[in-house]
């Protein structure tokens, strides 16, 4: 008997034991499971923002080639998929609402749902379209109608930037003119949709209504009014497996020609001498000749394998680097200039600067010394004329400035004195007055001008009005008779297709002697705030502001 007690006491305590252990295992099995299923939701988070990520270089690479803004589109991307939206603004987190993430258009299966979609042909996607064989959508929508119902709340919608409750007892309609959408179904098995149906949605400028009641908050965006070049905004929305990630990109703008501090397609056998400094990009698309220490302080590139004289002592602090692409004004839109005038006048036109104001004669107007307001971001176009006397669009121009122009010519544009800013941005960051020069010939420093001549502006002479190989030049005229007369101090930039001179030099002693000394400082504040509407620079972007949420 004893013998017996002892074995069964054995077999419970075995039993005992086994029974811990499989509670252990049952244990440790649900910790790995959930650690798995948590390891597999953040894995799904970071596509989805890596997805994001891959709308935002597709809406970069619409900007960049000038596509038509506002956009929106929404793509398949391996599991996933994203809906970006552009806007043309530069902040769109401080106006209106931008609405960004998913929603779950029917957790539980029920009958009451509401569910419709409106497509900018006035076509609709509704809820009697979500069968098992329906492939989805993925495009442009004017508004979203959505009661999910079922129990619980949702929260994967952000709406400018933060978690937005979506109860599903409660009907939603989302409008925008911006705004795109991808219907899918997390669960296709054989061509069949087996999951739940959701939709993604990215949206600016937009409006929200609660059970018929208008949020408030929304409405029309009123960033990028305005401002001295365009600039956008980008929403992208990326969706893996019911998680999504977003990202907003602000303060998105085209780098412009104003980037460059000298830049020339022909730059003949003009020599950087000692003395002479450059604050920012240098280019030419031919030789560089250099003589004695001239300084770089930024990149000096060159599509020409090779250069001219020595850079023994030349001071190059971002290196010099050849051979590079070359680059081309073929792409400077004269005709868009002119539509975005605010000014347009034709013949030979005389602006004299005075502070905010500008004191213009033109005699097809009538106008002599007649006074006006230099309005905000102001363009002001000299055109040719058809028919008649003073037929050429040139520009005479001097004085002291105070706000933003831009003035574009059908020919010349002449300098025929002192030409500066009410406030200098060298000692004062926080001016803001800034000045274009666009010439489709040339741009002439007059020979009425003064010694030690100051001009703040970025400046371009494109040659686009003749066929002329030496067209398209800034210089000095009669650089090469003209008495020695000092500094010739340039504050902005200098593009120019044919590159001019402005004074001559003695190669054995350095010394002037003919026209002006090159004084060129490049303004930094045009690399990201150039003169109204100038023009941009091929494909290259500056991106502003991200968040991702």
């Amino acid at each position: 008997m004893k013998t017996g007690n002892k074995n069964g006491m054995a077999i419970v305590t075995v039993m005992a034991f086994i029974a811990i252990l499989s509670a252990l295992a049952g244990i440790l099995v649900n910790y790995s499971l959930n650690h798995v299923q948590i390891a597999r939701t953040r894995s799904d988070s970071e596509i989805a923002l890596q997805i994001a990520e891959a709308g935002i270089e597709h809406a970069a690479t619409h900007i960049a080639s000038n596509g038509v803004v506002p956009a929106s589109w929404a793509r398949t991307v391996g599991d996933g998929k994203y809906c970006v939206s552009i806007v043309s603004a530069g902040s769109i987190t401080s106006c209106s609402f931008v609405v960004s993430g998913a929603i779950n258009i029917n957790p539980n299966n029920r009958p009451d749902y509401e569910f419709s979609v409106t497509l900018p042909d006035n076509s609709q996607i509704t809820r009697d379209d979500l069968t098992k064989t329906y492939q989805g959508y993925a495009g442009p929508a004017t508004l979203v109608h959505v009661k999910p119902k079922g129990n619980g709340n949702q929260n994967m919608l952000l709406v400018n930037s933060q978690p937005f409750v979506l109860y599903n007892s409660s009907s939603y309609d989302i409008s925008s003119p911006n705004m795109a959408v991808n219907i899918y179904n997390d669960r296709i098995v054989n061509g069949q949709a087996k999951g739940q149906w959701w939709i993604s949605i990215t949206a600016t400028s937009a409006q929200i209504s609660q059970d018929g009641d208008l949020l408030p908050g929304g409405g029309q965006s009123g960033g990028g009014v305005g401002q001295s070049q365009k600039q956008y905004s980008i929403v992208s929305t990326g969706t893996v497996r019911g998680q999504a990630r977003s990202v907003i990109v602000e303060g998105t703008k085209r780098k412009t020609w104003a980037d460059f501090a000298l830049w020339s397609n022909n730059n003949r056998n003009i020599y950087f001498k000692s003395g002479e400094k450059f604050y920012g990009r240098v280019h030419a698309n031919t030789c560089l000749y250099f003589s004695g220490d001239p300084e770089f302080f930024e990149k000096v590139t060159s599509a020409y394998n090779g250069y001219g004289g020595s850079t023994n002592e030349v001071i190059f602090h971002k290196g010099f680097i050849k051979p590079v692409n070359t680059d081309s004004m073929a792409d400077v839109d004269f005709t868009s200039l002119r539509s975005s005038a605010t000014m347009v006048f034709t013949g030979t036109t005389y602006i004299a600067f005075s502070g905010t104001n500008m004191i213009i004669s033109n005699s097809r107007r009538g106008w002599s010394s007649y006074v006006t307001n230099i309005p905000p971001y102001c363009v002001i176009y000299v055109a040719n004329a058809s028919s008649g006397s003073d037929l050429y669009g040139d520009a005479y121009v001097a004085g002291v400035l105070d706000g933003r122009v831009t003035v574009v010519t059908d020919r010349d544009i002449l300098i025929t004195n002192h030409l500066v800013y009410a406030s200098d941005p060298k000692t004062n960051p926080a001016s803001d007055d800034a000045l274009g020069l666009i010439s489709k010939r040339d741009v002439v420093v007059t020979r009425t001008c003064p010694s030690n001549l100051f001009v703040y502006a970025h400046i371009m002479a494109t040659g686009k009005a003749t066929s002329s190989s030496s067209d398209g030049s800034f210089g000095v005229e009669n650089y090469d008779s003209r008495p020695p007369s000092g500094f010739l101090t340039v504050h902005g930039g200098i593009v120019q297709d044919y590159r001019g001179a402005v004074g001559t030099f003695n190669p054995s002693t350095g010394r002037l002697v003919s026209g002006y000394e090159k004084n060129y400082t490049f303004d930094e504040r045009f690399r990201t705030d150039p003169p109204p509407e100038y023009p941009p620079l091929g494909n290259e972007l500056i991106f502003g502001r991200w968040k991702d949420r």
